[in-house]
């Protein structure tokens, strides 16, 4: 990549294949609204709560010939997949930052395609724990991180709105896919839209064959290096090197700074408002009994509300007219008060406008998130950063979503649903107002942390000259000058 290519050339080629890759990728995964509820209508016997599935693995091997599969249980194969779509940031960033980020996302696309054609065959439902829970999720993991991450090495200027671009598309995507998606099940059944499904999500291997290398990362060089030291040292210590890697894949230094501290805690809370609304909307439209058409609708709102949310902020992010924080809190205010009035408004327009609502705030501070961290930490620390951050909103997705269809289990209704999600993004916009406090407290301890070092300093150079001028009395006292 040459110095003219950040925000100009072959900058504007790498943002439009990633944006195909994350139209792709986030569209189909945000879709899963309308999967889940036919899931429910083929594996939901009608009783209400459920059991706890302690993991995936304890589940398959209990073998149960009769299972009950609520909300909270089946929320677990979408939560399962996007916690290892995003979980694996860390990793496919480090690994991309090796092997490049389009090997990685090629490999990926292939994963990925397995998972979904595997899906196609399986004929019970905890199998797709297994195929579309962990081996898309996988694929998805390998593809989500890079996407979105490469695109910050190539703009500068224009960072906020290229990024706003990149998410922006997924909301077409989402507004796209749910049509499809109900198309394909509707025509070819369950089964073949998984088959169909993963032939198309499988294009990301063609988008990314595009992408380049960011200068940042001379890989082949590097690898080459650390290849021949390792065939000169072959007794080096494994156990260093590994230590080495975790060090650099996950560089828990960054944890220092507060305000990065902060901001991925106020992250955290405002993906799991998003990702909680991703379930409760299509799950209290079909509770209502509206009909899998407004289904559909409800659902395709939130993606067309996020196409002009998102690319919108990115661009007025990039006019510094407001900070970008408090455009983040904007939007986890306005996420955090309207829940609260859902559970009395049972109406079909009242659903749409909340899902135009999830679209425009609680879906679109996504555009804001990769320059708030570069903000903090400067995009030398990018790369890590984003994996970190990738990884908490991974658990945010994996713990809210179960626990939102868990409180409908238990109470019966999607109200305490709504409740949680509104205390969340609340509890967002709180942490945001911390920072200041925070920085003060963290500085002061600095800085008295350093005047204590200071004041220890001075306290050794006074030691040392008061023992140089009793040493040099001694000295003349003993020898004194004839």
């Amino acid at each position: 990549m040459k110095n003219s290519d950040v925000d100009h050339g072959y900058a504007w080629v790498v943002l439009f294949f990633c944006s195909v890759n994350y139209f792709i990728i986030a569209g189909g995964v945000k879709s899963f609204g309308v999967l889940y509820t036919e899931l429910l209508d083929r594996y939901d016997d009608g009783a209400g709560n459920t059991a706890w599935i302690s993991s995936v693995n304890s589940f398959l091997m209990m073998g149960l010939d009769r299972y009950d599969d609520g909300a909270g249980n089946t929320a677990w194969i979408s939560s399962v997949n996007s916690f290892l779509m995003m979980g694996l940031g860390p990793i496919s960033n480090y690994l991309g930052e090796i092997y490049t980020y389009r090997f990685i996302m090629v490999i990926g696309s292939i994963v990925n395609l397995i998972g979904y054609t595997a899906s196609a065959f399986v004929t019970r439902m905890e199998f797709l724990y297994i195929t579309y829970g962990i081996i898309s999720g996988t694929g998805y993991g390998l593809m989500f991180a890079p996407s979105t991450t490469i695109v910050s090495f190539y703009f500068e200027k224009r960072r906020s709105l290229a990024n706003g671009i990149v998410v922006s598309v997924s909301g077409i995507g989402a507004f796209l896919f749910p049509y499809l998606i109900r198309l394909l099940v509707d025509t070819y059944g369950l089964n073949g839209t998984f088959l169909i499904m993963g032939g198309i999500y499988f294009h990301t291997c063609a988008a990314s064959l595009f992408l380049i290398q960011p200068a940042h990362f001379p890989y082949q060089k590097k690898s080459a290096e650390n290849h021949a030291i390792m065939k000169r040292k072959p007794d080096i210590n494994v156990c260093s090197s590994f230590r080495k890697i975790l060090m650099r894949m996950f560089k828990p230094s960054l944890f220092r700074n507060p305000k990065f501290t902060i901001y991925l805690m106020a992250m955290f809370l405002q993906v799991a408002n998003f990702a909680s609304n991703g379930l409760i909307l299509p799950a209290q439209t079909r509770a209502l009994g509206f009909g899998k058409e407004s289904i559909t609708v409800a659902v395709s709102l939130v993606g067309a509300s996020e196409i002009f949310a998102r690319a919108f902020l990115g661009w007025f992010a990039d006019l510094n007219i407001v900070k970008r924080v408090h455009l983040f809190m904007m939007c986890s205010f306005v996420s955090g008060l309207t829940p609260f009035c859902m559970p009395f408004l049972p109406y079909l327009p009242a659903i749409y406008t909340y899902a135009v609502i999830v679209g425009s705030f609680s879906g679109s501070f996504w555009s804001l998130m990769g320059v708030l961290i570069i903000d903090c930490i400067g995009i030398k620390n990018y790369s890590p950063a984003f994996g970190l951050m990738s990884l908490i909103n991974a658990t945010a997705f994996c713990i809210s979503q179960p626990f939102s269809g868990w409180l409908d289990d238990t109470t019966g209704s999607w109200s305490a649903s709504y409740y949680f999600t509104g205390v969340l993004s609340i509890l967002s916009f709180l942490s945001c107002l911390m920072v200041p406090l925070v920085e003060r407290i963290w500085c002061f301890n600095f800085k008295e942390h350093d005047n204590n070092l200071e004041n220890h300093e001075v306290e050794i150079e006074e030691s040392i000259c008061l023992y140089k001028e009793n040493h040099t009395i001694h000295d003349l006292t003993n020898n004194p000058v004839s």
